[in-house]
Parts: structure tokens; C-alpha cells; sequence
């Protein structure tokens, strides 16, 4: 069928009608219906998403009203999908009695309701622009007269709430948390609201599963505007990412109704011309009592309770048997929070994540070179990048073109055969940045990564700028970088290395402001973020001998890297910036590989037709890097992922192509912020797992409680720290207290319900035979008020038997006698046995019972209260005891890197002294003088969080 109008405006008074024709193509669904309805602002794409859904192209047009469209479910034969597409509402407020209608239809007819806007500012915004949330609690009850709150019962029966955001730009991080979290939509939320009646906090009030899901554009060129036709090609991201939000959507229940009853088209249908009619009365919607009237006037073939196995409805004469549709309170057994939500998978916490994606098959580009010398990431090349979550070590070579350094990568990888693309004339090959991701061969849970860079000094191109930023970032992105040369380390090869002497007009550390002036910088600050050197000299012929010695090959690069008083400014400064920037450094010699006559096709020839020596030089070589390459790390010692990786390159190809310089420390703020906000998630999903691990409800007492929620925070918190880095100002770990003392009001709520749930029916099981004699006037004789309370004392002991009812049984148990007292002064007063006195007395005796009972009542929520001050300040300690530890820990490691820095500067003043460059040493001097006082200082950052 095609989509048809079920519910439309009349033009004249704007009231809602039903069309009788779609109704009867519903009556015509006799499986149970999986219903999924989109509401949301005009022009975002609801209409396009949809027919997503459908699979069948356009079909949905842009009408007032709410359109239907019926079609086979196609994962559940057994069920029967319907979507329902809403016209959309206005920037600005319109017609919100209509409107609060329509979303009210939605809401009631789905068994899952999106809610679909674009990503436009704020996303906290768009949520709130769902104002008619706020009058779902008034326009629809549950019950007509009950002892829950209507909003808590009006959750045991609402659909799954799932937020579409559309055209968003890139958020690894963001992505990370909510597929971390099973996509939960609070994770994505920036803190709690204040008001209690914005829309934000009615969703998470009233509807218990929240999911979001963001979208990029789907159109190719990643434009925004008009949705693509369906000959168009879509965007692969955006295939992706509907393709997880349709089968997230696709795999939830039918569509139920109060009482967890599973209902077909008809009943469908009679439902919503109760609830049309209702509200074209202005009358409230009563839903026990329209779902209690339909099964009770027709017969209809799926009005009984779901199967919780899935198999199929009972038949008719089994539904008979049924009882009533009364909405049966929520009981949470041993797992609580899974009502809510489902318990989302535990991150790794020594390290930020450990999940391996997968091995790249071969190497990729991830940074374009474009003609003209513009820099351009891949994003496809990015997004598996930033699919590593292990921590990352990476190599990254550079060098003139031509001179083997993909082959010595692809020694570096263990690969014999493929790997980076080889060469074989005299022109260029490699382009850009190109990225191979393996498992490290030493290192379990890490990932090699490795950077194969266009070769510098291609006399084809002749843009000496865009080597040098190509230099730039394979020094940005590396924890080891290979400089390849073929020969020996004479001067030729040093003019050649020029590169290095302008990394300070490519590359700065501070941000303006705040010492951000290259010219003031200190090398060592540089050292910090830059990777360890290694020197690779391809065709070595020469023997390592110096005046008569063998020498090693660290000692014939440190050689040649003296400096002599008078050398050209051309000679030494390769010599004075390498030895400045690159304390750490070693040099690796290589026979050549195989005859000249061979080298054009090195990739294919066999070990045994290599040169011996070549392929022990190269072993050590390799043995070299998987060994002692370290992870890659920030200042400070926080340990690089694949996505903080990818984020850097984005961060700082962004700079070069905005025309600036990129600034480190700004990139690290940057990521800072991302991988805090993913750590607080990552934290409160922690939370919830341990807490869905440990915990039963209802506790015996709210010590337990607390205790529970304790343990579940200190695992939080230590997820949190152990990836949180320069959250100076505990901004984030703020956040997450807040979030942290919401979990424990929730809990605290939750276990009251269940404990009031549990108590409530084990009296109304041991009160029925009470109830029975009372209806029945077997206490209306004389004597019969006496044999009311004996029978009442004894219910009440057995009550105080009954085990696990939590820290609501006196409360319970006293709203429940307050209740009866009504029947007992009625059979007090008609007791014919008792004279006028006795009656008084026994009024005054039930009044000081109840009174007393009040009184201890009073006692145990002083208690509560004073346990739950107690937990706030023992919280406290707890953030405070963990963040004291973790600024300690970042402190020893900044001294450790500041005392190593020290180390290597009095190496090289000492050395700078021999060589005669007294100027030079006093400068150092004075450098060494500034770290020394920057060590002794005490650290800035202090404990705010309290």
C-alpha cells in the first residue's frame, strides 16, 4: 500500500478527524503491529528518514496531519510495521492545542516515537524546542483515582524515546560515548536541568528508554538543504549510521498497551477513535479505562499479555482467562537499573579502551597532497583511524624522495609482499601522508601505526613550503621519527635536513598570550611534545672507523653532528636544531639491498636474493623500533588512541590550511576537553554496569543503599581519572558529581518504589481474608471491633515476617492502617458490647497508636536524612581522595619529564662547552636556571571539587 492520511485538521476549526478509510486499512492488521512514529521540527528530514525505513524510496508527501503507511515487518514475519509520518512544527510557536494533539497521537499510537531536528547550535536547544512533552501528564492519565504518580505510571507505558539529530559535524568522542553507552541519550546531554519543567527533564522523566543517534548529511557532497533523491547516491556515513538506527529501531517490541498487552490493527484503530473523540471534547485521556472498555465490548486477536519469550499470542479461549488490564506497578527484582536502560558495556580503565577494530588490509592515504600544494585528509582514511581505540605507537618516516623509505616501512610491518607501493623510476611516488594501522608485534592491546611521507625535494613539484609542512606533521603525529638518507651524514646530507631548522616557524608550542611568542620558547619545551630521531643511512659503503677506532653507529651520527666555531650558519644550524630538538637519537646504517640491477623489483625478490648483511642491519633495525618506540603520549604522560590521533590531524592539517601555525598546546586543550567530556561518560557508564552487577532492590536499610552506590562511584571515579587529563579546574569531574548525585537520588527513588511495591502486595495478600469479613458483616455483632483488632494485630505480625520489604514496610504498613480506620470507627460504633466510655477509650488508644507510629516514622526519615548527609560528605572525601592522588601522580610525571629535560640540557651544555660555544652555553645556562624554579614551584592546579 501506499501512505494514506489517518488523521488530518478540519480547515475550519482546526479540530482533529480521523480518515475512515485508513482505519480500515488498519482493521486489516491481524499481527501485532511494531509502530514507529516521527515528530519534530519542519524541514529536517522526517519524511526522508522514514522512507528510509521503508526501503522503498519516496513515498511519504509533505501534508498536514499524521500519515500512515502499512507494510510486512521485514526482520518479524510474525509482525506488521507501520510508520507514521507527523507534519512538522514551526520555528515559532503556532497552533499548540493541534500540535499538542498530533504529538500526543504519536506518543500513544508508537511503540517507538523519534524525535527528528537538525543540528543547529546548541544541541540541548533542539530538545527543548519539544515543549508539548510538558503537557503530556494532563492531557492523559493512567488510572482515574491511584496512589502513584501519574507521570510514574504514564512511563510504564510510553514508547521508546529515540532523538534523530541530522547533519551533524564529525564528534569521535561524542561517537565513542554513546556507542560505549548503547547510544543513551543522557551521556549526550551537557548536565542536568535546572528547571523541572523544561522539556529535557520531562523526556528523562517520563520516558524510561532515551536513545540518540546523530547523522551526518546524507548527501555525498555533504551539503545540507534538500534531502537526496533516491537515484542519488547517499553519503557511506550516513548509509552507516542508518543502517545502526534501523536496526536499533526494527528490534524493539510491539507495540503494547497498559497491562503489557500486545494489540493488533483493530484494536488500534477503535484506540484512536476513543482518544480523537476525546479530545475533540477537550476530556483527559483515561487509558485503563478505553483499553478496558474495547476489550471488553470486541474481540479482538492480539488483546492479551505479551509472550516475554516472543513466541506467538495465545488464542482466543486462552485470552479469555485474562485479568483485567491494570497497570501492574514496575517491580525491580535484582537488576534495576535494566527497566531503564540496558547496562552498557565496561570500557577499559588502565588505559582509554582496548577495542581492536580490525587490521588494515593496506595502507591508506590519510593526508592528501593536492596540486598546489593544499593539504586535505582522507576522510575515510580518518575514520578508521579514529576506530582505534587501543593506544597507538607511531612511526613515521621522512626523507628525500627516492630513497626507500616505503621499503624500509614495509621491513617495519613484517611484510615480505604488498604494504606501501614502491617506486621503481626516478620520479616521486609516494603523495601526502599515507597510514598503515597493525597490532603491535611486542605489544599487546597497542596498535602500530605507521606513516609512510611524501618524499621531500621532488624537483617536479619545486614548493619548498609544502615539504616543510609535510616534515612539520610527521613531527606533530609521531612517537618515533625516521629520517631516511642514502650515502653518508656529510654536509650535502645536513644542507638537506633544513627542514628541522624551520620547525619553529611551523610549529608552536603556547598558545598567544601566554608566552606564545616562537622567539621565547624554549627548546625544551619543544622536546616535550616532539618524538625520539632515528637516522637512517640507506647505501652505507664507508666503515665505521674514526682516527684509527671501530666506532658504533650512534657515535658516528654524534659525530657528525659536531659543532666547530666559524662553520657556515647553512652547516651548523641542521646540527645546533637537531641536537636541540631531538635529545633522543640513534643512526642505523644499510648495505645496499641487492645488485642495482635488482632494485626495481626489490618488493619481489625473495630473502635468499638479498644481501645478508642488509637483512641483519635491518632486523636490528626493526628490533630497534618495536622495541623502544613508546606509546604516544601528551605532556604529562596521557597515553594517544587511535581517535585522539585522528583528532590531532585534524586539529593541525585545519591550522596549515586556515593559514596558520599549528599551536600544540592548543591541540591539547582541544583534545582535553573532548576526552574529559568522553571520560565523564565513560564513567557514568561505568557506574551503571557495576551497579547493575551488584545490585538487588530493595535494600533492608538505606546504609546498604549508600554502601551499594559507594562502591559503584569509587569504580566510577577511577575510570574517570584514568582518563581525564588537565581538567585543572575539575570542571569535569564536576560535572560528573553532579551526574554521580543524580544516580543516587535515582537509586534512592527506584528502591523506595520497589520497596513500597513489594510491601504493598504482601498486605494486600494477607489483608484479603480481613477484607472478606468485613464486606461480608462478620464484624458488625457485638464484640466484633475486638475481633477486628485481634485479626488486625495478627496481619500485622505476619507482615513484620514477611522477609525483604525494604525501607518502606513501616510506612507502608502505616498508610495502610490509616486507611482502614475509617471501617474500624464503623465497626467501633455499631460494637453493641461496648458502652459510650469503652468507645472513647478506644478512640484515644487508636489515636496514640497512630500517633506513635507517626512519631518512629518521623525517626527513620531523620535517620535517612542524616545517612544521606553522611554519603554526601563521604563522596566527597571520595572525589577528593582520587583527584588528590591523580594531581600527585600528574605531578611526579611532569617532574619526571622536567628532570629528564634537565638531564639532556646539562649533556648538551657540557658539550657546547668542549666545542666553544660560550655564548651558547650561557644561554642554556640560564634555560636550565628557568626549569629549575619551574620545578620548584608548587603546583598551580588545586582541589575545587567539594
Amino acid at each position: 500500500m501506499e501512505p494514506v492520511c489517518l488523521v488530518e485538521p478540519v480547515p475550519s476549526s482546526g479540530a482533529l478527524r480521523v480518515n475512515p478509510a485508513a482505519l480500515g486499512l488498519l482493521r486489516g492488521l491481524t499481527r501485532p503491529l511494531h509502530v514507529l512514529a516521527v515528530f519534530g521540527p519542519r524541514g529536517t528530514g522526517k519524511s526522508f528518514l522514514m522512507d528510509r525505513l521503508a526501503g522503498q524510496g519516496e513515498g511519504f508527501p509533505c501534508s498536514p496531519g499524521i500519515w500512515v503507511w502499512c507494510l510486512p515487518h521485514p526482520t518479524q514475519p510474525d509482525q506488521a510495521l507501520v510508520l507514521l509520518d507527523t507534519e512538522g512544527f514551526p520555528e515559532q510557536e503556532g497552533d499548540k492545542t493541534k500540535l499538542s494533539q498530533l504529538f500526543l497521537l504519536n506518543v500513544l499510537l508508537s511503540s517507538v516515537l523519534v524525535y527528528n531536528t537538525r543540528s543547529e547550535g546548541d544541541p540541548q536547544r533542539q530538545l527543548d524546542r519539544l515543549t508539548y512533552v510538558r503537557d503530556l501528564p494532563q492531557m492523559v492519565q493512567v488510572l482515574d483515582e491511584c496512589s502513584w504518580e501519574n507521570s510514574f505510571l504514564l512511563s510504564s507505558v510510553l514508547p521508546s524515546f529515540v532523538w534523530c539529530l541530522r547533519d551533524v559535524a564529525p564528534d569521535p568522542c561524542l561517537d565513542e560515548v554513546l556507542e560505549a553507552t548503547g547510544h543513551e541519550l543522557d551521556s549526550a546531554l551537557s548536565s542536568p536541568q535546572d528547571l523541572e519543567d523544561s522539556p529535557s527533564s520531562c523526556v528523562q522523566r517520563l520516558f524510561p528508554c532515551r536513545k540518540l543517534f546523530r547523522f551526518c548529511s546524507p548527501r555525498v557532497d555533504g551539503g545540507h538543504g534538500e534531502p537526496p533523491s533516491p537515484a542519488d547516491q547517499l553519503h557511506p556515513t550516513f548509509q552507516e549510521q542508518m543502517g545502526c538506527f534501523k536496526d536499533y529501531v526494527l528490534s524493539r517490541n510491539p507495540k503494547t498497551m497498559v497491562g503489557n498487552r500486545v494489540v493488533d490493527g483493530a484494536f488500534l484503530a477503535d484506540f484512536l477513535e476513543r482518544v480523537v473523540d476525546l479530545l475533540s471534547r477537550d476530556k483527559p485521556v483515561l487509558l485503563s479505562e478505553i483499553c478496558n472498555d474495547l476489550q471488553e465490548g470486541d474481540d479482538y486477536s492480539v488483546g492479551y499479555p505479551m509472550d516475554p519469550t516472543g513466541g506467538a499470542p495465545p488464542r482466543r479461549a486462552a485470552a479469555s482467562d485474562a485479568q483485567p488490564s491494570v497497570p501492574e506497578p514496575k517491580r525491580e527484582r535484582v537488576v534495576p537499573l535494566q527497566a531503564f536502560r540496558p547496562a552498557p558495556p565496561v570500557l577499559a580503565q588502565a588505559a582509554p579502551g582496548t577495542a581492536q577494530p580490525g587490521t588494515m588490509e593496506e595502507p591508506m592515504c590519510l593526508i592528501e597532497n593536492w596540486p598546489g600544494g593544499e593539504l586535505q585528509l582522507n576522510q575515510r582514511a580518518l575514520g578508521l583511524l579514529q576506530s582505534f581505540r587501543q593506544p597507538v605507537v607511531v612511526v613515521a618516516i621522512a626523507g628525500l624522495y627516492r630513497t626507500g623509505k616505503s621499503y624500509l616501512l614495509n621491513r617495519l610491518a613484517g611484510k615480505d609482499r604488498g604494504g606501501f607501493s614502491l617506486g621503481a623510476t626516478v620520479q616521486s611516488h609516494t603523495k601526502g601522508i599515507w597510514m598503515w594501522c597493525l597490532p603491535h608485534p611486542r605489544r599487546a592491546g597497542h596498535t602500530l601505526v605507521l606513516l609512510d611521507t611524501e618524499g621531500l625535494g621532488d624537483v617536479e613539484k619545486g614548493d619548498t613550503k609544502n615539504d616543510a609542512w609535510i616534515f612539520a606533521l610527521a613531527v606533530l603525529l609521531s612517537s618515533t621519527l625516521v629520517y631516511n638518507s642514502l650515502g653518508t651524514i656529510d654536509q650535502c646530507a645536513l644542507e638537506q635536513l633544513h627542514y628541522v631548522t624551520e620547525l619553529t616557524e611551523r610549529i608552536k608550542v603556547k598558545a598567544a598570550g601566554e608566552g606564545g611568542q616562537q622567539e621565547g620558547e624554549d627548546s625544551a619545551e619543544f622536546v616535550q611534545f616532539f618524538p625520539a630521531f632515528v637516522w637512517a643511512v640507506r647505501d652505507f659503503t664507508l666503515q665505521l672507523k674514526l682516527d684509527g677506532r671501530e666506532i658504533t653507529e650512534d657515535e658516528y651520527l654524534e659525530n657528525a653532528l659536531k659543532r666547530r666555531e666559524g662553520q657556515p650558519e647553512k652547516l651548523d644550524l641542521p646540527k645546533k636544531y637537531l641536537r636541540q630538538y631531538f635529545p633522543s637519537r640513534k643512526c642505523f646504517v644499510f648495505d645496499r639491498p641487492a645488485p642495482r640491477c635488482d632494485l626495481p623489483r626489490l618488493a619481489e625478490l625473495p630473502e635468499t636474493a638479498l644481501s645478508p648483511e642488509f637483512l641483519e642491519q635491518t632486523q636490528c633495525f626493526c628490533s630497534h623500533v618495536h622495541q623502544h618506540t613508546g606509546t604516544k603520549t601528551l605532556p604529562g604522560g596521557h597515553v594517544v588512541t587511535g581517535t585522539l590521533l585522528g583528532t590531532l590531524a585534524v586539529t593541525y592539517v585545519n591550522a596549515i590550511r586556515s593559514g596558520a601555525v599549528p599551536c600544540m598546546e592548543s591541540a591539547v586543550l582541544a583534545l582535553a576537553q573532548m576526552e574529559n567530556s568522553a571520560a565523564v561518560g565513560e564513567a557514568v557508564a561505568v557506574y551503571e554496569e557495576q551497579l547493575a552487577r551488584r545490585a538487588a532492590l530493595p535494600t533492608e536499610s538505606v546504609q546498604e543503599l549508600l554502601e551499594l552506590h559507594a562502591q559503584c562511584e569509587r569504580e566510577a571515579l577511577r575510570a574517570f581519572m584514568a582518563r581525564a587529563f588537565k581538567d585543572e579546574e575539575q570542571q569535569y569531574q564536576w560535572q560528573l558529581k553532579d551526574k554521580l548525585d543524580s544516580k543516587r537520588s535515582e537509586l534512592c527513588h527506584r528502591n523506595e518504589l520497589a520497596s513500597s511495591d513489594r510491601c504493598t502486595a504482601a498486605l494486600m495478600e494477607l489483608s484479603q481474608e480481613l477484607e472478606e469479613r468485613v464486606c461480608e458483616g462478620s464484624y458488625s455483632v457485638p464484640g466484633g471491633y475486638q475481633r477486628l483488632l485481634d485479626d488486625q494485630q495478627e496481619m500485622v505480625e505476619k507482615y513484620q515476617l514477611v522477609p525483604g520489604k525494604g525501607i518502606m514496610a513501616a510506612e507502608v504498613l502505616q498508610q495502610f492502617l490509616k486507611s482502614k480506620e475509617t471501617v474500624a470507627q464503623a465497626v467501633l460504633q455499631t460494637d453493641q458490647s461496648l458502652t459510650d466510655r469503652q468507645r472513647e477509650i478506644e478512640e484515644e488508644r487508636t489515636r496514640a497508636e497512630a500517633a506513635e507510629r507517626e512519631a518512629q516514622l518521623c525517626q527513620e526519615m531523620q535517620t535517612r536524612t542524616e545517612q544521606l548527609l553522611q554519603d554526601q560528605e563521604r563522596s566527597h572525601e571520595e572525589h577528593v581522595r582520587q583527584l588528590t592522588a591523580k594531581m600527585e601522580e600528574d605531578r611526579r610525571q611532569l617532574l619526571a619529564e622536567q628532570q629528564r629535560a634537565l638531564a639532556l640540557k646539562l649533556q648538551e651544555q657540557e658539550r657546547l662547552l668542549r666545542e666553544g660555544f660560550r655564548g651558547e652555553v650561557a644561554q642554556l645556562g640560564r634555560q636550565m636556571q628557568n626549569l629549575r624554579k619551574e620545578m620548584s614551584r608548587p603546583q598551580r592546579s588545586r582541589c575545587v571539587v567539594c
